[in-house]
């Protein structure tokens, strides 16, 4: 049996060489051949396109990698990349400068020129980081005004409706939000600067956009409180007042935004007598005292027709006239307080027709009728009429 087994094994080793020196001859036979065409070829063409890709893929490395090239070598070559319209390669120097010589005064400006070439491309975010690391790193830099003036201008292209382009390239939604937080950033860094009220002023503006009008009016008393010699602060004065006013549906409504815009255009007037809007700020200010005059009387009426109070309704048709009393609803309350002195009923209803009109006892005490009711509402009044409607 050895011998059988032994036999076996040694024809599976003859059948096993032969398989290897079959594969041997057809590599030394067909491959081997063509490997060396393709070596040969390569080795005698030292200057054929791989060889030109291999210098470029070094000189790109030498470029932009790690090793620290010398300054006016980069600079050399960002004009090159520039002047080529070759925004991305610009990029990657600047940022090479920035890293490879924090100490050199030449950071500041690489950092406004990388910022720039973000803003060109549209991308406002990347170019807000550039001017932010001038402004928080490098205050005293020469930079640091160009930096606010374009915090200011990147703003002003998004409440434009410009829109941000993504990586360079890809549109993005209008952005008014991204608008009014720039403009915020020239009042944090630069409080005292040219661009700051008026940067205050468009912040109003995108806010009104909004219809955020207690951030719009916030923004504007924030002018006035902080900047009271500006040469904005008499618009500032009209722009408030006028907001205030708008907020005034008619006589039947809460007319504390007419009693707020009244102070403020009468604290305009009393600021800025000379003014060439002070005819038109006259005219603002009798319309709306018109229209106070007109809600108290419509309130008297309420009372009187309604309530059947008539001392309620003298008290308001009184509260009009001491309001302003050279208008004409002050006339009209004057006529109806008389009337009521004269014994004028109030007019009937279908109502009071079938069921009779309420008449008080004449043995109730001053006030049951509606007085203290009355009182209590006019406490209201007056404390709407004191404070902003906006509170």
């Amino acid at each position: 049996m050895g011998g059988i087994f032994n036999s076996l094994e040694v024809k599976i080793f003859v059948a096993q060489s032969q398989k290897v020196c079959l594969f041997s001859h057809m590599f030394h036979g067909l491959y081997l051949p063509v490997i060396s065409l393709i070596m040969g070829a390569i080795l005698s063409c030292p200057l054929g396109a791989h060889s030109l890709a291999l210098r470029r893929h070094r000189e790109k490395s030498k470029f932009l990698g790690k090793e620290r090239l010398p300054l006016e070598d980069l600079i050399l070559r960002i004009e090159n990349a520039e002047a080529q319209n070759d925004s991305k390669t610009a990029l990657k120097l600047y940022e090479k400068i920035c890293k490879d010589y924090k100490t050199s005064d030449v950071v500041p400006w690489a950092y406004y020129f990388r910022g720039l070439t973000y803003e060109n491309n549209h991308q406002f975010t990347a170019a807000i980081k550039m001017f932010t690391k001038i402004v928080k790193c490098y205050p005293e830099s020469v930079w640091f005004p160009d930096a606010i003036e374009h915090y200011f201008w990147i703003a002003k292209k998004l409440q434009g409706g410009v829109r941000p382009r993504y990586f360079g390239t890809i549109p993005g939604l209008r952005d008014y939000d991204s608008a009014v937080k720039d403009y915020e950033l020239v009042v944090k860094y630069a409080p005292y600067s040219y661009y700051a009220p008026q940067a205050l002023i468009e912040i109003a503006n995108l806010h009104l956009r909004a219809k955020y009008y207690h951030l719009a009016i916030g923004a504007l008393a924030q002018l006035i409180d902080v900047y009271p010699d500006s040469v904005e602060v008499p618009s500032v004065y009209l722009k408030i007042a006028e907001i205030y006013s708008s907020l005034v549906k008619g006589d039947q409504y809460n007319q504390g935004g007419a009693v707020t815009a009244l102070r403020y255009y009468n604290e305009f007037c009393s600021l800025f007598p000379g003014h060439v809007e002070i005819n038109f700020v006259n005219q603002k200010i009798r319309e709306l005292e018109e229209s106070v005059v007109r809600s108290e009387i419509a309130l008297g009426d309420f009372y009187f027709n309604t309530r059947y109070n008539g001392k309620a309704a003298k008290m308001l048709y009184r509260s009009a006239i001491d309001f302003a009393p050279h208008t004409s609803g002050a006339k009209v309350a004057e006529e109806k307080i008389q009337g009521i002195l004269n014994g004028i009923r109030p007019k009937s209803t279908p109502v009071d027709f079938l069921f009779a009109s309420y008449k008080p006892k004449e043995d109730e005490p001053e006030g049951v009728t509606g007085g203290d009711d009355f009182n209590n509402f006019v406490d209201k009044i007056d404390l709407a009429e004191g404070e902003s409607i906006l509170g």
